[in-house]
Formats: C-alpha cells, sequence, structure tokens
C-alpha cells in the first residue's frame, strides 16, 4: 500500500474539518429550531393563562341572608371589555342543572365584549352549605312529594338571591351601561320577578317553563327585546314562547323554533350555532 503524500494528509485534514463544521452547523441550527419551539409554546401558554384569567369563581353574600355565600362564574376578555366600558349579562341555569352546564354560552357572551356572570342559584352547584343542597335533599327525601315541598323551600330564596346578584354584577358595570339576561327552563320566572324590580335591557327565555301567572307577570312589564328559543316537539315551552313572542310589543324581540324535543341546554348542544347567534342578539340589545 503507497503511503500518504503531505498534500494527501493536509486535504484529508481539510476534510475532516469541513465535516466536523458542517455537523456543528447542524447541530447549531437545531438548538436554535428548539429554543424558538420552547418561545412559541411559552407564548402560547401565556394567551392561554390570559384567557383563562378572564374567568373568575367569585363568591358573594345572599342579600336574605347574609350568612351565604353564592357562587358565580365572573367572565369577561380584558382586550374586549374593560372593568367598566361594557354592558353586562346575567346567565341562570334551568332546575335540573347548575351552571356549569352553561359555559359554552357564557363563554360565547363574554367573547362578544360583555361582562357575564353566571350564577348557581341556592342548593345547586357550588352554591351549597348545610340545610341548603338540591342533593341531599333528594337523598333524604321520602317520596316525590317531599322532596318537591322541601325544593320549594330553598326556591323560595332564590327571588332575593337573582337580585344579589343583579347588585354584584352593577357594581361591575359603569351606571350608564345595561345589564341583560338568559333565562333556562324554570328560571324564567325569576327572570321576569328581576325585571319587576329593576330595569333590564332584554331578555333570552331558553325553553321557557312559566305557569299562567308567570305569563301574566311579564305581559304586565313595560315591552322588553325578547328572544324566545322553543323545540316544536316540546308542547308546554313551545305554546309559552308562541305566546309571548305574540303578546311581546318590543320590535327586536325574536322567535326561534328549533325540531325535536330538546331543552334547556341540550337544546344548544344539538344547535351548535345558537350559543353564538343568543350572544350577537344580546350585544344588539345593548348598544
Amino acid at each position: 500500500m503507497i503511503a500518504k503524500t503531505t498534500r494527501q494528509k493536509i486535504q484529508d485534514a481539510q476534510g475532516i474539518s469541513v465535516t466536523k463544521k458542517t455537523l456543528l452547523l447542524s447541530i447549531g441550527i437545531v438548538i436554535f429550531f428548539l429554543a424558538c419551539s420552547k418561545v412559541i409554546a411559552a407564548e402560547e401558554e401565556a394567551t392561554k393563562s390570559a384567557k383563562v384569567s378572564s374567568k373568575y369563581q367569585v363568591k358573594f353574600k345572599a342579600r336574605a341572608d347574609h350568612d351565604f355565600l353564592l357562587t358565580a362564574d365572573y367572565r369577561f376578555f380584558p382586550e374586549k371589555a374593560s372593568e367598566k366600558n361594557m354592558p353586562g349579562v346575567i346567565v341562570l341555569h334551568d332546575c335540573q342543572s347548575e351552571r356549569n352546564k352553561y359555559q359554552a354560552l357564557s363563554t360565547s357572551i363574554a367573547e362578544q365584549g360583555l361582562h357575564t356572570l353566571s350564577l348557581d342559584f341556592r342548593g345547586y352547584g357550588n352554591s351549597i352549605a348545610q340545610g341548603y343542597s338540591e342533593l341531599e335533599v333528594k337523598k333524604k327525601s321520602k317520596d316525590i312529594v317531599s322532596y318537591q315541598n322541601d325544593v320549594a323551600v330553598l326556591m323560595s330564596y332564590w327571588p332575593d338571591d337573582l337580585k344579589s346578584a343583579y347588585e354584584y354584577l352593577r357594581s361591575k358595570v359603569d351606571k350608564s351601561k345595561g345589564i341583560s339576561i338568559v333565562a333556562s327552563g324554570c328560571s324564567g320566572a325569576y327572570a321576569v320577578a328581576l325585571a319587576e324590580k329593576v330595569h333590564l335591557n332584554s331578555m333570552v327565555l331558553l325553553t321557557p317553563e312559566m305557569s299562567f301567572a308567570d305569563k301574566e307577570r311579564y305581559k304586565n312589564l313595560l315591552d322588553i327585546p325578547s328572544y324566545f328559543i322553543s323545540s316544536a316537539q316540546h308542547a308546554m315551552s313551545y305554546a309559552t314562547a308562541q305566546e309571548l313572542f305574540a303578546w311581546s310589543g318590543a320590535n327586536q324581540s325574536k322567535l326561534q323554533v328549533y325540531k325535536g324535543d330538546k331543552l334547556n341546554y341540550q337544546i344548544m348542544r344539538a344547535n351548535k350555532n345558537l350559543a353564538n347567534d343568543i350572544a350577537l342578539w344580546l350585544k344588539s340589545t345593548l348598544r
């Protein structure tokens, strides 16, 4: 085997040097992209944290019983609504669920720049205490009659509890800005009761469950823009929505009927665009 010349040895050394430089450059590029990925991930996490920070679980004292604390989610997006410059909306759950079932709706409303308070009524969700729990009532009840009686006692606090929620949101919104309400199922009657005490800019009644007396009280209100939503195959709420819509004299009032028999938050799950439609309608009535 012929020995390598000095020139060949130099060329080999230079080739190794180039290979090392290429390898180091490749490693540098990989490190650079890894660093960029970490920065992007950090920025995404910060953005995510900012969005999360726009939702606060809040507690406030009930007017009728200052020892009882009501729980709600207060939402607003800082880039769309400052502490004072936008109107507000109260979201009420139905009598078979709690505020968490209406999270998508509350978020859609807040995304329109509206301050949004989603309340747990007394005895439901996180608005519970010793002697004030629908779940405990259900466990202890011997029959349907005793259950209904005990739940009726819980619900007797709801008009004052809703007024407390209104006052909390009112403290977050400038007095020159309006407040509206979204009520589902049985909570429609409590929305009407609140409208008898304070001025509401508008109300959404989602598959409303209201007695004859409740409907008459609605009819005695000054005309409030109202958005009625019902299922065609649920006779009672469909009839109520039709009757009250026909009675309403507000130009912005609206009636939306869907096929099927879905009630309350289930009708929004079945119709993906409904939550956004409600949010846009509310914003238009609060200008």
